[in-house]
């Protein structure tokens, strides 16, 4: 971009014309035909004006169609360029994201399973422990005559079989609460984050940050919606007069009370404030 720029540059200081003269002619803003001429195309507010004031200031330099449209194709590769080293660099931020969550999730989470599992385990076998010395004192124990069983109400079968019932009980109330747990668990993971929609009325120029990285910007053509799941702090600007409806978890937000700088509006949205 810097090398159209400079052509730019060079093309209109060779016919002795100023900035401010371009100015005052193409009712362009100065700051934007610097960062045309300086390659600085960040500096100016969407890609449909870069192309308009490329195509414009060419034709005022007196360059002609077939060299203006070279100048445009080759704008339009470095963006597809730009645009794929951008879509790579998120790609590999979400990979590392979500590696660096499941690491999280082994780290601290999978300890607390263990505990239950060894819990449960220990429970299991201190049970069927219990229940292995029972039967065998059971099995000592001396059969009483008949007569002395009818007097004394000993039955050695019940006995046992009351321990076994113990010992299920036990094991299955133990099982209970470890599903209770992980349910409980399970719901708070999958617990969703209120959306913030954006909706155009007509077609405008919309950029949202997020602690200075650029979650959304481009074009938004009208009845077209953006929809993004945060409860974080964000910043929105687009055009003034503003196109756009914003909604945060379905309440709407008034963002024409934000700050307004020439032809655009900054809008610092706070969702604890806000709401």
């Amino acid at each position: 971009m810097k090398d159209i720029g400079n052509f730019l540059k060079e093309r209109r200081e060779a016919r002795g014309i100023s900035l401010i003269e371009v100015e005052k002619d193409l009712k362009i803003r100065k700051k934007y035909l610097q960062a045309l001429e300086e390659g600085n195309i960040d500096a100016i507010p969407g890609k449909t004006y870069i192309i308009g004031y490329l195509r414009n200031y060419s034709k005022y330099l007196g360059i002609n169609e077939e060299n203006i449209n070279q100048i445009i194709q080759t704008y339009n590769n470095l963006e597809k360029q730009k645009s794929g080293l951008k879509k790579t660099k998120e790609e590999n931020i979400y990979l590392k994201t979500k590696d660096r969550s499941l690491f999280e999730k082994k780290r601290f989470f999978f300890p607390i399973k263990y505990v239950y599992l060894t819990s449960f385990v220990l429970i299991i076998f201190i049970g069927l422990l219990l229940l292995s010395r029972s039967l065998k004192e059971a099995q000592d124990f001396p059969v009483p005559s008949p007569e002395i069983g009818n007097k004394t109400g000993i039955n050695i079968e019940e006995k046992a079989n009351d321990i076994s019932a113990l010992t299920e009980e036990l094991i299955k109330s133990e099982a209970e609460a470890i599903i209770a747990e992980y349910s409980k668990r399970d719901s708070i993971l999958t617990k969703k984050l209120p959306i913030l929609k954006l909706i155009a009325s007509d077609k405008t120029w919309v950029k949202i940050l997020s602690e200075d990285k650029i979650i959304f910007e481009g074009i938004l053509f009208k009845d077209e919606e953006f929809f993004w799941g945060t409860d974080q702090v964000l910043e929105i600007i687009t055009e003034y007069p503003t196109k756009i409806k914003t909604y945060y978890d379905d309440k709407s937000i008034e963002i024409g009370k934000g700050i307004i700088d020439n032809y655009l509006l900054k809008f610092n949205f706070n969702p604890k404030q806000n709401i």
